[in-house]
């Protein structure tokens, strides 16, 4: 496993996020070392902003983030549910303690994220690029995988049940550790995946065995 941390360096707190949001929209001022903490937006649009060396602490946002860029950023504590991210780029970044529920990913580029303690459910990563990726005791149930290009990604202790892995090869992937009840997939997807004894038995279901 070799995914890379964040570099955060000095930063400035912000209570509000609208100025630099438009500060990127109008100047193209890239919006980084910034700290934002106890945010609350609704219906925020922060479509195609570039965010570089930020943290978000205790945040609560929806809205729109589609094509945006999170370069070298910390999310702790905070919930996203239901925002766009699609066609959005996510290099270096940490999400913990978090809620990402339903929020579409789709077509989105993620390079070394570390996730730990985060709920994703109902979340859409379909044709997404997951490269040196870990999940870790997160909740990604009902989620959608289809058709990703996937490299070094991790599932430890994480929920998996009924998510959808579809057209995403799955060799290789350990997911002995996680909860797969339901998971739904095809032989050829899961062709070489790394399970326990357990979930090989839910896993010989789609092949059509009955265990007696």
């Amino acid at each position: 496993m070799n995914i890379y941390k964040p570099i955060i360096g000095e930063l400035t707190e912000e209570e509000k996020i609208h100025p630099a949001i438009e500060s990127y929209k109008n100047d193209e001022i890239i919006i980084e070392n910034k700290h934002f903490k106890k945010i609350e937006e609704i219906d925020l649009n922060a479509e195609e902003v570039e965010f570089e060396k930020c943290i978000f602490t205790d945040c609560k946002i929806t809205g729109s983030f589609e094509k945006a860029t999170f370069h070298d950023v910390i999310f702790e504590r905070c919930d996203f549910s239901n925002c766009l991210f699609m066609e959005g780029s996510f290099i270096r970044v940490e999400i913990k303690d978090s809620k990402f529920v339903g929020c579409n990913f789709t077509d989105s580029r993620v390079y070394h994220l570390a996730s730990n303690n985060t709920v994703y459910e109902y979340a859409n990563f379909s044709n997404t690029n997951l490269e040196e990726v870990i999940f870790e005791n997160c909740n990604l149930s009902s989620s959608s995988f289809s058709e990703c290009k996937v490299k070094n990604i991790y599932f430890e202790t994480s929920e998996l049940i009924q998510a959808q892995f579809f057209r995403t090869k799955l060799k290789s992937i350990d997911l002995s550790t996680c909860e797969i009840n339901g998971i739904v997939t095809s032989l050829q997807d899961i062709e070489g995946v790394i399970v326990n004894n357990f979930q090989a038995i839910e896993l010989s279901k789609l092949m059509g065995i009955i265990i007696k």
